[in-house]
């Protein structure tokens, strides 16, 4: 059997799936055909069956090829803080730091102090603050700390997809 890597194989299942969609907006044009009364429908070249086949049988190397990188990204591993974890921790670990990244920059980006409004109330104008309870310049600051942190996770991500290897046939989806 020859192997691809996960690098390969997550090109190979996105072209699948752009096959398997193909096949399907096929199947859908050749399913039927509008004729005026009396005329003969023309056949097309590939029938709706033969289509149907070949999206089962692509269908059928997806799941294979998506449970084959499942079973590489948790047991595979990466080092990380002086442990190693499971590519597929790793890959949840970067979306998380990213979802932080984003909240750690909207919090540096804010000001210490920043007038509001003025309100009129009974005794007079009043001018209104919204005060950070925070130090903004600390979550800049750890927001490019966290930015770098996820650069270096991703890449020995990419390291380790580049070199786990995949039993999986792939010469069908690839020259």
């Amino acid at each position: 059997m020859s192997h691809i890597t996960m690098a390969e194989a997550l090109a190979v299942r996105a072209a699948m799936n752009r096959l398997i969609n193909q096949l399907m907006q096929e199947r859908l044009n050749n399913s039927s055909t509008i004729i005026e009364k009396g005329e003969t429908a023309e056949m097309p070249v590939r029938s709706v069956d033969v289509i149907t086949e070949e999206i089962d049988a692509v269908s059928a190397d997806y799941r294979k090829l998506d449970l084959l990188m499942a079973i590489s990204n948790t047991t595979e591993t990466i080092p990380w803080n002086g442990t190693n974890i499971t590519v597929m921790e790793a890959i949840e670990l970067a979306k998380q730091m990213r979802n932080e990244i984003g909240q750690l920059t909207h919090l540096g980006s804010r000001k210490k102090l920043e007038r509001q409004s003025s309100r009129v109330l009974e005794g007079g104008a009043v001018t209104l603050f919204n005060v950070a309870l925070y130090d903004p310049e600390a979550y800049q600051a750890a927001a490019r700390k966290k930015e770098r942190e996820v650069t270096k996770l991703s890449s020995l991500i990419e390291h380790a997809n580049h070199h786990s290897k995949i039993p999986f046939d792939a010469t069908k989806y690839m020259e």
